[in-house]
């Protein structure tokens, strides 16, 4: 797979940064904890809050925010780890397409005896292999860092790994959104503008449907619902958090490699 081995040597060290990163961010995450756990003026501020904030923060109404998994959930798979995961995965997947095309670097890799389908599937595999790597670190860190500072309490390192696969399916699902719109037109900027407004849009609908009535049809098809409910720290990836996210990334990638193999090139 020569086209999947060159995005991955040509994305190799800012992805180690990347890595980096986010290690440093779950070791200040578990560092913070001690100061949190058991805070009982914290846990009256947050005791009752509405139910789409409760949504939007992953939280049950049996977790309090200073427990392990109310605190994770909340200040790391819920925002943090999306957003992060998220900015790559929508970045590298505009780029896969649009962004060589925008600098005219595809047509040269289209001169040799490559396929347009094989460029858009090995591209996305790219992307894939990437954020998986993201991901192991991400979740690895936390694995054995929670243990350190009182944050694996009720928690499994399976469950932990679950709810960080799980966020980072919300993370593929979106980069499927970009790809599909940047194979599809080969502008970058509307493939990254349309998938994190929509990213933005699905999390605040994810709060104001657990209350607005009209909203909840909407809310049951946005990944971000498939995430923030599944409670996968504790019930491990449901069918709900890998299928349907991977579902909709076939098909947005199936659709976009099929318009990228018939569009003409600017």
């Amino acid at each position: 797979m020569p086209v999947l081995s060159m995005v991955l040597r040509r994305r190799l060290m800012s992805t180690v940064w990347w890595g980096l990163g986010l290690v440093g961010f779950v070791l200040l995450l578990a560092v913070a904890y001690p100061a949190v756990r058991g805070n009982a003026a914290l846990d009256k501020t947050f005791a009752g809050l509405p139910p789409g904030v409760e949504s939007a923060l992953g939280l049950s109404s049996q977790e309090t925010i200073t427990s392990p998994a109310g605190y994770l959930n909340s200040q790391y798979f819920a925002n943090i780890l999306p957003i992060l995961l998220l900015v790559f995965s929508l970045g590298l997947a505009a780029w896969s397409i649009a962004g060589d095309e925008a600098a005219g670097t595809l047509e040269l890799l289209l001169s040799r005896p490559v396929s347009r389908v094989r460029v858009g599937l090995e591209r996305f595999g790219a992307l894939f292999v990437l954020l998986a790597a993201l991901t192991g670190v991400a979740g690895l860190a936390l694995v054995v860092l929670a243990p350190l500072f009182s944050l694996s309490q009720g928690l499994s390192g399976g469950g932990i790994m679950a709810a960080t696969v799980a966020t980072a399916l919300l993370a593929l699902t979106f980069g499927a959104v970009a790809f599909f719109i940047g194979a599809g037109t080969g502008n970058r900027g509307l493939a990254v503008a349309v998938s994190s407004t929509l990213a933005v849009a699905g999390f605040v609908i994810e709060g104001l449907g657990a209350q607005v009535q009209a909203l909840h049809g909407i809310r049951e098809a946005s990944p971000w619902h498939w995430l923030l409910s599944s409670d996968a720290l504790h019930a491990g990836l449901t069918w709900q958090a890998w299928a349907l996210p991977l579902a909709t990334t076939v098909v947005l990638v199936g659709l976009g490699v099929a318009v990228f193999a018939h569009r003409d090139l600017r």
